[in-house]
């Protein structure tokens, strides 16, 4: 009677091609536990990372490899003493849902830095999120700061040029992934994107809301390269109208209204329901005039910024939930 096959060694069970990693991975977790014997949690994450299997690390190749077909650089346009209004955005930002096959940068962007508690202050945001970008002026609002904006970011991403540049105020709330949907099949050049204003005339009257609006490429390298606009002055999103005119670059516009809008609710006082102004809809891509806290908690709340909330013994998720405003 033929006796049965012994159960193969740990050797044995493995692919041929996996026995090297495990020795490797080994000789290397021993080598780091002499040298680091109280780190235990980096020794884990040695193990883990040698160890994955092929089909994980076949998943992660291909998400890294997931092309990117348009990149916006969107600079929030706010003050350096702003710090509670950033850390409001900052974690707005970061929940919202990445944009497919897109990369959106968001970057905060304000004039020079005159007081010494911002020079310090600034300087640990700087380092821990790496997102403001500081001009050469000083602050202002229709003053010669968005031509500043506008005429720097060209030249400092000359190397790496982005797509689409855009503006857009602290008190507004882009949707990103639907930002970059709008703009994936439109222009590479001569694009101006944004709220058309005002309502119900010619177009040759119109401009963009100041509160976001979009150019491609070649119109902020134009504005970049035209040093007299240096010293036009008057209402700034209406003056950008005019550059794009000047430029002879009027020509791909799109008006995303009523997907870009100013917030309005029914508790709203003093205010009607307008061409540019309405309650909040599904297939929103910018939002304005949030003004409050109470206004942002009802427009996040809105759009399930909350979703993903998780159970702890911390708190009690059901009782958070039910205090949430439903719009």
């Amino acid at each position: 009677m033929t006796a049965p096959p012994s159960s193969p060694t740990f050797a044995q069970a493995l692919p041929s091609r996996t026995i090297p990693l495990v020795i490797l991975s080994f000789l290397v977790a021993v080598l780091y536990l002499v040298a680091f014997p109280n780190n235990n949690l980096k020794l884990q994450e040695v193990f883990a990372s040698s160890c994955s299997n092929d089909a994980t690390a076949s998943t992660s190749r291909q998400l890294a490899k997931q092309p990117v077909d348009l990149r916006v650089f969107l600079g929030i346009i706010t003050r350096p003493d702003f710090y509670e209004r950033r850390a409001h955005l900052r974690l707005a930002y970061s929940l919202q849902p990445r944009p497919v096959r897109a990369v959106v940068d968001v970057r905060f962007v304000f004039c020079n830095l005159d007081k010494e508690e911002d020079r310090v202050l600034v300087a640990m945001e700087i380092i821990v999120h790496a997102d403001i970008v500081v001009l050469n002026c000083t602050e202002n609002m229709n003053d010669g700061k968005t031509y500043e904006y506008f005429s720097t970011i060209p030249r400092m991403f000359a190397d790496e040029p982005y797509d689409y540049v855009g503006k857009t105020d602290d008190d507004a709330y882009y949707r990103l992934a639907a930002l970059a949907d709008t703009l994936r099949n439109k222009p590479r050049d001569n694009l101006y994107h944004g709220m058309l204003i005002p309502c119900h005339v010619s177009r040759e009257w119109q401009y963009m809301a100041g509160f976001g609006y979009i150019v491609s490429w070649d119109i902020a390298e134009w504005i970049s390269a035209t040093e007299e606009l240096r010293n036009d002055r008057g209402h700034e999103d209406m003056v950008f109208g005019q550059w794009v005119r000047k430029a002879g670059k009027f020509k791909n516009v799109y008006g995303e209204e009523p997907r870009m809008y100013d917030y309005w609710d029914r508790e709203s006082t003093g205010e009607d329901v307008t061409c540019f102004r309405h309650e909040l809809i599904a297939d929103t891509v910018g939002v304005h005039k949030v003004k409050t806290q109470l206004k942002w908690a009802r427009m996040l709340n809105f759009f399930n910024a909350t979703q993903g909330l998780k159970p702890s013994k911390m708190y009690d998720v059901d009782r958070l939930k039910s205090n949430l405003y439903h719009v």
